[in-house]
């Protein structure tokens, strides 16, 4: 039988980086969990209005702070997307100035 030869492994083994995960479960547990208590309000809402009365999320300040924090976590998308944008940018950036280079050492 022959042997197979496994390439070595790269060193050093770069530590994977999981808070883009964890705001990812943050931000759908709280959608989550206000969307619930918006439906949990909206279905107790008085029998005797069929659509017309108002209605309160259920979970009250709960409510209010879930909702804080989730334009909070808004802000935190946009700010992840920025950086997104910029690293692109800076990606085209260096690819435009290696074409350039590599134009001008040929002419």
């Amino acid at each position: 039988m022959a042997e197979t030869h496994t390439p070595p492994r790269p060193d050093p083994i770069e530590p994977v980086d999981r808070s883009l995960g964890v705001l990812v479960w943050v931000t759908i547990g709280t959608n989550v969990a206000l969307g619930l208590l918006a439906f949990a309000g909206w279905l107790a809402r008085p029998v005797s209005c069929p659509g017309k009365c108002s209605w309160r999320p259920a979970g009250g300040m709960l409510w209010v702070l879930l909702a804080l924090i989730d334009v909070g976590l808004g802000l935190l998308w946009a700010g992840v997307g920025y950086l997104h944008l910029q690293a692109v940018g800076e990606r085209i950036g260096k690819r435009i100035a290696d074409k350039r280079d590599a134009d001008r050492d040929d002419g």
